[in-house]
């Protein structure tokens, strides 16, 4: 339980890091359901943002991911600094981390 307890701290900090870095013309909101142990940063452009710019409209996935079992995965990373790569330089093993956006899937035991 404390290794989980660990990956959640992981988790939060390394996220929350990218929910402060600033953007131009726009603001990023860092939601969690901490019982379902789910994160997402969404970002919003500001209403002056020019509109040639949007590429997915006005809301905007930055990052989600969440904990399974012992594993960290990454659901959507839409950074040019992937959060698996922060992770890692947090002390959290790369067999750790479940890129669901590249199709990776958690491991299941051999007796399921």
């Amino acid at each position: 339980m404390e290794r989980v307890a660990s990956l959640l701290q992981i988790l939060k900090d390394e996220m929350n890091w990218y929910h402060q870095a600033h953007g131009y013309k726009n603001t990023s909101h860092f939601f969690y359901d901490e019982v379902a142990q789910k994160y997402l940063i969404v970002v919003v452009p500001d209403h002056d943002y020019p509109p040639a710019l949007l590429s997915r409209g006005r809301v905007n996935v930055m990052m989600m991911a969440h904990i399974d079992g012992e594993y960290i995965v990454v659901d959507a990373d839409n950074t040019d600094k992937p959060l698996y790569e922060g992770l890692m330089h947090a002390g959290i093993p790369r067999e750790k981390i479940i890129l669901a956006y590249a199709g990776e899937r958690v491991p299941t035991s051999q007796a399921e």
